[in-house]
């Protein structure tokens, strides 16, 4: 029989405000997503940002020079790891390697695997932007930002709270669903606490609505389309394997999803799904590379 932990929502706020302090991410990222909103972004004013970061700018240089890539001379600046790499590659390389430094001490249990949560992370990432892409393209930037962190909260709560956070694991492990558990034992959910994160980060109101609404995103007051595309590729990265979010159950996808879709006369529903599941796989092997480079950072940081 687990035991009742009081929930205390307003501790849990005050901690998650006050990590505002902590990395490179609130600066670098929140300029990086600023350029990566702008058309008129060049690789030139991306490498500027970056080159202001040496840490940011070694391994960027170690990607591009990686045998992942195997190019025959040296890639020696950001701007050349950009012609190289590609402007997407280098922006998302930047932007997950900064989220996992500003969560570089989350603890490794059996109840939650952080390397896989990673991946999920990472996974939810690349198929929103596909999905973004292919449906809400002016966004397609912004979409791998909210895939990314779209379950930001959980971090927030297995480092900072991590003796509540086992006790989450523990219920949903017995069959009770992850937001039932969060209500029982904290008061509040892993997506109002990655909201909270994103406005003290002062990532775009369409990132932080999103990290509250991406499991019903038909309650969402901006962009629900934005929103419910982000929730479709959580789904798929759930359905395909990419599943260690800390639930034990794969979520339904409720049929509101398709009919936010078919408000705004975009061609997707249901039956697409398989074709969709393929489509993301391959996005997925695409980005093989950049993927194993950061599984490696990860196992030596």
């Amino acid at each position: 029989m687990t035991t009742c932990i009081n929930p205390d929502p307003q501790r849990i706020r005050r901690i998650t405000e006050s990590i505002i302090g902590l990395p490179t991410l609130p600066t670098v990222v929140s300029k990086m997503i600023e350029l990566v909103d702008n058309p008129r972004t060049s690789a030139a004013s991306l490498a500027r940002l970056i080159s202001a970061d040496q840490a940011l700018t070694a391994r960027i240089l170690k990607l591009a020079n990686s045998a992942y890539y195997g190019f025959s001379r040296e890639i020696s600046t950001v701007n050349m790891a950009i012609v190289v790499l590609g402007f997407n590659t280098v922006k998302d390389m930047g932007l997950s390697l900064s989220v996992f430094d500003v969560f570089k001490k989350m603890e490794n249990t059996d109840k939650f695997d952080i390397a896989r949560f990673w991946e999920h992370s990472i996974a939810c990432g690349i198929a929103s932007r596909m999905l973004a892409r292919n449906y809400r393209s002016r966004f397609a930037g912004e979409a791998f930002v909210a895939g990314l962190l779209h379950d930001i909260g959980k971090v927030i709560l297995n480092q900072y709270f991590h003796k509540e956070f086992m006790e989450i694991m523990v219920r949903t492990s017995n069959g009770i669903v992850l937001e039932e558990a969060e209500e029982q034992v904290i008061g509040t959910h892993h997506t109002q606490i990655g909201a909270w994160l994103a406005e003290k980060w002062n990532l775009p109101k369409i990132i932080s609505e999103t990290l509250l609404f991406h499991h019903d995103p038909w309650n969402a007051h901006k962009d629900q389309v934005f929103v419910a595309t982000i929730h479709l590729a959580n789904h798929l990265c759930h359905i395909c394997g990419f599943d260690h979010s800390g639930r034990t159950v794969i979520p339904v996808l409720d049929s509101k999803v398709w009919e936010i879709f078919q408000k705004k006369s975009i061609p997707v529903d249901e039956p697409d799904l398989s074709s969709l599941q393929s489509e993301f796989l391959l996005e997925f092997d695409k980005s093989d590379s950049f993927i194993s480079f950061l599984h490696e950072q990860e196992d030596h940081r």
